[in-house]
């Protein structure tokens, strides 16, 4: 587990479910998400089986994320598509919980998980997309010292219109400037 002021990373458990699908399968939560689609009691199941086995794999550390006081689900990040060799990863974060949201939990996630990468994997890069109109997303990740790299025009069609994808991306060394 890793522990931040207010919010604690550890790993999924089958017991998460309940919140997952109450909070992941609302409709303006997964708008932000790659995933569109709501999701099943079966399919996280199997999704949580499948994390276990990528973290053993080291291909894949997803986290829950916990409100500290009073202990509650807030949401899953991780650092998915680990490439040893590249010394990178691919950051993901969601706060499922919408009465949390705003309240500098998921920048305290997102630092924390960043903080994960870059001591204990050895990452040299973390990088990221972010829908154009995921303003909170694209706000915590600048907080946090991640750069726009480029952009995908019209990658994306939401609400009956299309959508740039942000690429971002935060290096080993930003990120010690930023927190020395």
């Amino acid at each position: 587990m890793f522990h931040g002021e207010r919010v604690t990373l550890r790993c999924p458990e089958f017991e998460d479910i309940p919140d997952i699908l109450r909070y992941f399968n609302d409709f303006e939560v997964r708008q932000a998400l790659h995933s569109i689609t709501p999701v099943s009691a079966e399919q996280e199941k199997e999704w949580i089986k499948q994390l276990t086995r990528q973290r053993r794999e080291g291909t894949d550390y997803v986290f829950a994320i916990e409100l500290q006081k009073p202990k509650s689900f807030l949401g899953i990040c991780g650092l998915n598509k680990v490439k040893a060799i590249h010394r990178s990863a691919e950051l993901g974060i969601s706060i499922h919980n919408k009465k949390h949201w705003n309240k500098g939990l998921g920048t305290e996630a997102v630092s924390l998980l960043v903080t994960f990468g870059f001591d204990v994997l050895n990452l040299h890069r973390i990088y990221l997309t972010c829908y154009e109109y995921n303003y909170r997303g694209k706000r915590v990740y600048e907080k946090i010292g991640f750069k726009e790299t480029g952009r995908q025009r019209e990658a994306i069609q939401r609400f009956g219109q299309f959508y740039d994808l942000y690429i971002m991306d935060l290096l080993v060394d930003e990120y010690r400037i930023m927190n020395e």
